[in-house]
């Protein structure tokens, strides 16, 4: 009868310990989850930048040929698009993207990678 307080704390005190480390890993891997939810919208709004800049492009009299790539160099990478040079593609958000135009009007097809930080989205756009 002595000793009962003392393995009765010890138990008590275990289990307290099972419960918060239990749920602190629920809550780390919830946290980790929302993190790569949030980074996946950006990728994506990066990648539908690099549509939205294909089609600026191609309204905006500049022809983009079949097989033209905008490709991912860096944050400085301007060139010409009628030569088929990599194009401006560095976002405020150090986010980047890339485009490849295909086909000819009317069945033309934007096919964008967006980039940030370590996730990667693509959007495929026909017109």
């Amino acid at each position: 009868m002595k000793g009962i307080a003392i393995v009765l704390t010890l138990i008590l005190v275990a289990l307290g310990m099972g419960i918060v480390l239990g749920l602190t890993g629920i809550f780390i891997s919830s946290l980790t989850a929302s993190r790569n939810i949030h980074l996946s919208t950006v990728a994506f709004y990066v990648a539908d930048s690099g549509v939205e800049g294909a089609l600026y492009e191609d309204r905006n009299g500049t022809r983009l040929p079949d097989g033209f790539t905008c490709n991912t160099d860096g944050p400085s990478a301007t060139g010409d698009h009628e030569n088929g040079d990599t194009c401006l593609n560095a976002l405020d958000n150090t986010g980047y993207y890339d485009y490849r135009v295909t086909g000819a009007v009317p069945t033309k097809r934007i096919v964008s990678r967006g980039r940030y930080l370590d996730v990667e989205r693509t959007i495929e756009v026909n017109y």
